[in-house]
Parts: structure tokens; C-alpha cells; sequence
């Protein structure tokens, strides 16, 4: 009787391990992983179309103002010119995707013929620079004048986000 009740509870003990004698698998297999789906970057702004439009002479010479409309930054400024002669001139209007800024630079520049005289005085002039973009607008602009007083940010502004 005794036998019975020994091969009885080793029977049972035997079961009760069972499950934990063995090996582990080194990873477990839960099937085929979940594909994550990427998530889509936001496109940088993009430059479309950049120009500059003279004005009539200006009153605050070494300004400009910065205004963000829809898809487009305008820049209204007024640079100074060293002779009746000279005109405002885009040299650049560029955005830097890293910093998110539209950087504008406008000079003057001599437009007369070789044998016309021009005025010797400074002069203002202004001038209205429109940069249109697609896929949104930068976060910072900044104008530079490049003018008789030498390169100088003339306005700084937030004009995305």
C-alpha cells in the first residue's frame, strides 16, 4: 500500500515539473514582426520664383520690413546708393533648409550708360523683393543691404511655423 501511494505522489510531482525542466528557446517566436509604417517627413519649403521691383525713392534708408502672406514673403526696403545711378538690385534670395531661413541680400548697382553722368549724392531707393515658395514658408527671414555703408542685416523677422 505504501508503494501505491509513493508511485502516486511521484507521479504527481513528476507532472508539477514537467514544465519547467528543459530548455528555453533563446528568443521567443511570436510570429512575424509588425512592419512599422514610416512616418512621412514634412517637405521643406522650396523656392519658386524670387524678383525684385524698384520703387520711387524712399524715406528710411537702411530698412526693410518683412511681411508672410500665404505662400509668399515680401520684403519692402530701401537701400542707399552711392550716385543718382545706381538701382536696387537682388543679389540673392536663398532658403537653408538646416536653419529654415530665407536669407535676402539686395545691393546697388550702377545701371548707366558709359557716357552718362550721374548725380554725386547718395540716394535712397526703394525696392519691393517677392519670394514665393511651395510646401510652406521658412521659419526666419533676414535682409541684408550691401550698400555705400558696406554689408549690414537690416531686418530680421518669423515668418513660418
Amino acid at each position: 500500500m505504501e508503494r501505491r501511494t509513493f508511485l502516486t505522489g511521484a507521479a504527481g510531482a513528476l507532472t508539477m515539473i514537467a514544465g519547467c525542466v528543459g530548455s528555453n528557446p533563446e528568443t521567443p517566436d511570436d510570429g512575424p514582426a509588425a512592419s512599422e509604417t514610416p512616418t512621412a517627413t514634412p517637405a521643406s519649403p522650396t523656392i519658386t520664383a524670387r524678383s525684385l521691383e524698384p520703387r520711387q525713392d524712399c524715406e528710411e534708408p537702411g530698412s526693410a520690413t518683412i511681411a508672410a502672406a500665404g505662400a509668399t514673403v515680401t520684403v519692402d526696403g530701401c537701400i542707399v546708393g552711392k550716385n543718382g545711378c545706381m538701382v536696387a538690385s537682388l543679389v540673392s534670395a536663398t532658403y537653408d533648409a538646416d536653419a529654415d531661413e530665407l536669407a535676402v541680400r539686395v545691393a546697388t548697382r550702377d545701371e548707366s550708360d558709359e557716357d552718362e553722368a550721374c548725380t554725386q549724392q547718395l540716394v535712397n531707393r526703394g525696392y519691393t523683393v517677392t519670394v514665393e515658395f511651395d510646401g510652406g514658408l521658412p521659419g526666419t527671414t533676414t535682409v541684408t543691404h550691401d550698400g555705400v555703408d558696406g554689408e549690414q542685416q537690416v531686418a530680421q523677422s518669423e515668418t513660418g511655423g
